[in-house]
Formats: C-alpha cells, sequence, structure tokens
C-alpha cells in the first residue's frame, strides 16, 4: 500500500471519535482510493474506519497542539489534514496539486489590521511581518519538507509560549489555546500566502448562506463572504454548521447502514435458528 499522500484527521475523546466515523464514512464514498489515517486515545473504536490508526501522544495535552506537531504523525509524504467535523462532499483527487507548486496550501486572506485572536496591527509590528493570513485551519495540505517541519514547529513554539510573546490569546471554549493564530504567525513567517481555489476548496457553513448540501448525491453550494462556492469538502463547525452536520450524518448512517437491510438480517438470524429446531 503506497503512502505516497493521504487524509489525517485527530479524533480525541468520544465526541470526535464519533465525528471521524462519518469522516471515514464520506470517504469511503467519494474517495475510497485515498488513504485514511487518524491520531486517536482509543484506536479500538475506529479499526475498520481508517487505512492507519496512530495512537495520541499525551505529551502535547490537547489536539490543538497535535495539530501543530502533524509531521511528526503523518505517515504520508503529502497530506490533507481535516478536522473530524468535516465531510467529504465530492472527489478530492485535484486537491493535490495544490501542493506541486507549494509546502503548505490553504485559503483564507490576508490580514493587516483589526482584531483576530489578537491585535493584528501590534503583532505585526511586534513580529516583523508585513501581513497575517486568516484562515480556518479545518483543512490545509502539506507535503514532508523542511520547510514544513519549521511551520509546525514555529507556530508550536508561539503555542506552548505564548505569554512570554506577549500575544495574550484567550483560551478556547475557556480550556485550551486554539491552533489558528500560530499557524498563521508561522505562515506568515514563511511567507507562505493563501492560494486562490476559485471556491472549490473546503469552506465552513460560519456566515454562510443559500445553503444546499446533500453528502450522498455529492453537492455542496452556498453563498460565503458574498461568493458562491461549491467546496468538495464542507467543515460543520458552529452552532448553525452543526445543524446542518446532524442531518448529513443521518443520509450517511442510512446508506451505509440502512434500516431494512438490519430488518432482513435480523428476521434471517431467526429464521435459521427456527430451522435448525
Amino acid at each position: 500500500m503506497s503512502k505516497t499522500k493521504g487524509i489525517i484527521t485527530i479524533a480525541i475523546g468520544k465526541k470526535f471519535i464519533n465525528q471521524a466515523k462519518y469522516l471515514a464514512y464520506s470517504c469511503m464514498l467519494h474517495t475510497p482510493h485515498t488513504i485514511r489515517a487518524v491520531i486517536t486515545d482509543t484506536p479500538d473504536l475506529l479499526s475498520g474506519y481508517f487505512d492507519f490508526i496512530i495512537p495520541y501522544n499525551q505529551e502535547y495535552s490537547n489536539p490543538f497542539i497535535v495539530k501543530t506537531r502533524l509531521h511528526i504523525y503523518t505517515p504520508f509524504d503529502k497530506t490533507l489534514y481535516l478536522d473530524a467535523d468535516s465531510l467529504v462532499i465530492n472527489e478530492i483527487d485535484t486537491y493535490w496539486e495544490a501542493l506541486e507548486n507549494s509546502c503548505y496550501a490553504y485559503t483564507g486572506e490576508l490580514i493587516k489590521n483589526g482584531v483576530w485572536y489578537f491585535d493584528i496591527e501590534k503583532a505585526m509590528m511586534q513580529m516583523s511581518l508585513s501581513w497575517i493570513p486568516k484562515f480556518n485551519s479545518g483543512m490545509f495540505l502539506f507535503k514532508k519538507s523542511e520547510e514544513v517541519e519549521t511551520i509546525f514547529d514555529v507556530a508550536y513554539e508561539y503555542l506552548i509560549n505564548q505569554k512570554e510573546k506577549n500575544l495574550n490569546i484567550d483560551f478556547f471554549r475557556k480550556q485550551m489555546l486554539p491552533d489558528e493564530p500560530f499557524l498563521a504567525i508561522a505562515l506568515a513567517k514563511q511567507d507562505i500566502k493563501p492560494i486562490d481555489d476559485h471556491g472549490r476548496f473546503s469552506r465552513s457553513l460560519i456566515g454562510a448562506k443559500k445553503i444546499h448540501i446533500n453528502v450522498i448525491k455529492g453537492f455542496a453550494f452556498f453563498i460565503k463572504n458574498e461568493c458562491q462556492v461549491f467546496p468538495l469538502i464542507v467543515h460543520f463547525c458552529g452552532k448553525f454548521g452543526n445543524f446542518i452536520y446532524f442531518f448529513e450524518k443521518i443520509r450517511l448512517n442510512f446508506y451505509f447502514n440502512p434500516p431494512l437491510s438490519g430488518l432482513l438480517t435480523n428476521i434471517l438470524t431467526i429464521a435459521r435458528k427456527l430451522l435448525k429446531k
């Protein structure tokens, strides 16, 4: 089995393990030939859903820190990282083209002022940066290289030393520091800008309008930042995203576990037992 490229996600805790199963279902449906890997604290629960089950190293203490160590965890030369609450909506072979001219590919926008986790102008001045990328780290691609190691190492260093760096970033849900601002700093330091994906890469449903999604039929369309997008992967973060996600999980569950199929299996089992008597 080739390890050249594949999808990796993080599933630590019951909630994220359940999400990872549905992500795996969507991959089986739309990109079955793409190898899947998961970093988890409960390997037994994800056996059969992923090709590589990678034990979680508690040294890194939480999933956000793990995300800054992905270059160590991944078994692939080229990796597509997805948050567990994402679903693959259609074939994603074209995604890998983004790594032909870059070691790290993501979508977002360059910002030079305002507030995003921290005061942008202050942070730029403090770190001698001319811009900072605002992006959703629920999906990105990278390939093994020294430059990628530097990106993750810098992000990790800033995350674990954020007080000393005077960034004063709030804890996510008062529990853990988010990975996004630290990855953004690392990307800016390496001068890696977001790519123009023409609305086809992953998008979250935060701020989305006129949403049309059907994971089984393989389409997703909505308005995001006043632009039409047709993402091949959807990240269902946020309260509204979770609402839509619930119905797409039902579709996947019925597709892979048809109720009538289960009923028929039970009937056949009972019939066999009766015939043996």
